[in-house]
């Protein structure tokens, strides 16, 4: 567990944003899989996919956005010191924009694939 904490902390304060997109993706995705199961109106269930489009979307944003500002922190610390002198200082900007580059993407792949199952479950539920 600490390792997994250390490693979150390594993106920096953008990992809470893309933590919170994809919780917020499979709550959806789940109240939705149990309305379509209790006979709720598609027309509600059809509006969770589109707000869940928007969250798929933000995900992989926020990890570019990490990149960016990972990289920003890079080229930062090779300006500041003599990147010889202690390679850890870009370490640490790269290791933001990967680990914010991922954890975007791996919320987003896997919530595309979820609202795909949600959309096939709507067209069978409407047919």
């Amino acid at each position: 567990m600490t390792a997994f904490i250390a490693y979150l902390k390594t993106g920096g304060c953008l990992m809470i944003p893309i933590i919170i997109v994809a919780f917020l993706l499979w709550q959806r995705y789940f109240a939705s899989m149990a309305a379509l199961k209790s006979g709720c109106p598609a027309e509600l269930v059809a509006h969770e996919l589109r707000f869940m489009a928007a969250l798929v979307a933000a995900a992989p944003l926020l990890g570019l956005l990490g990149t960016v500002i990972g990289m920003i922190d890079t080229f930062h610390a090779a300006a500041m010191q003599s990147v010889a002198a202690d390679p850890s200082a870009l370490a640490n900007g790269i290791g933001k924009a990967l680990v914010t580059t991922q954890v975007g993407l791996a919320a987003a792949i896997p919530g595309s694939l979820a609202m795909a199952h949600l959309r096939h479950r709507l067209k069978k539920h409407h047919a």
